[in-house]
């Protein structure tokens, strides 16, 4: 009896699959026209777009990455205007590139460096304009770009914002820069008055603290910001 139950369940099956199979051949019969339009459509959108990759996009690519290794050397030599605005010689600067492009990796990256450079020469507003635009997934140049914009508030008296990005920042398995940033937080914490939320983050980096973070002067210097933290909390 159940064996007779079980081949009526598979005989349904199959002629479920079968009519299922059937409603989908009569589906394509009768709209054939508008899946080839569809389909050759799909094939010219990636076809074009091999094309622009191929002869617009890696050209351009490759001539961002072959102009930004002399604005990184101008970085690297502390000469931050130069590096922002080109020496009128052979380098445009890193803003020209990120202008003309941007839609590059490098172009990208060249907006990174020029938020950098104007941190450095003191020039917040102009800092974070650029850093912002900066969007990339490496995840040195990400906590350096978050650090640098809590910075930049911090610089501007806009604590609240600071703690917001440094503590992003901090996030980074980087276990040599990730309590710079947690300190840096809980300084800006302080100038809110929030001392508790200010020593946590000061206890967290000396409880976490290695050997291999010694000489990291946030972290050698951490009892005296929990001393002061504690002495202003106690108020």
């Amino acid at each position: 009896m159940a064996k007779n139950a079980t081949t009526h369940e598979e005989e349904k099956d199959l002629e479920n699959l079968q009519s299922a199979l059937s409603s989908t051949e009569s589906f394509i019969e009768k709209n054939q026209k508008v899946l080839t339009i569809i389909l050759c459509a799909i094939l010219l959108i990636i076809a074009v777009w091999l094309l622009v990759e191929n002869l617009y996009v890696l050209p351009k690519e490759d001539k961002a990455n072959e102009l930004i290794v002399a604005g990184q050397t101008y970085f690297q030599n502390g000469d931050y205007e130069t590096a922002v605005n080109g020496d009128s010689i052979s380098f445009d600067g890193f803003i020209a590139i990120n202008k003309e492009y941007g839609f590059t990796k490098a172009g990208n990256l060249a907006a990174a460096y020029a938020g950098l450079a104007y941190y450095k020469m003191g020039n917040y507003d102009m800092a974070l304009e650029y850093l912002n635009k900066f969007n990339g997934k490496d995840d040195v140049m990400k906590y350096t770009i978050l650090g640098t914009i809590g910075d930049c508030y911090a610089q501007k008296g806009d604590a609240k914002k600071a703690v917001e990005y440094l503590l992003k920042a901090a996030k980074t398995d980087n276990i040599l820069v990730a309590p710079v940033y947690k300190v840096k937080a809980g300084v800006a914490y302080e100038s809110l008055g929030e001392y508790g939320k200010a020593l946590d983050l000061y206890n967290e980096v000396k409880k976490d603290a290695t050997p291999a973070q010694r000489g990291i002067p946030e972290v050698d210097d951490i009892d005296k910001y929990i001393t002061s933290a504690t002495i202003k909390n106690g108020k």
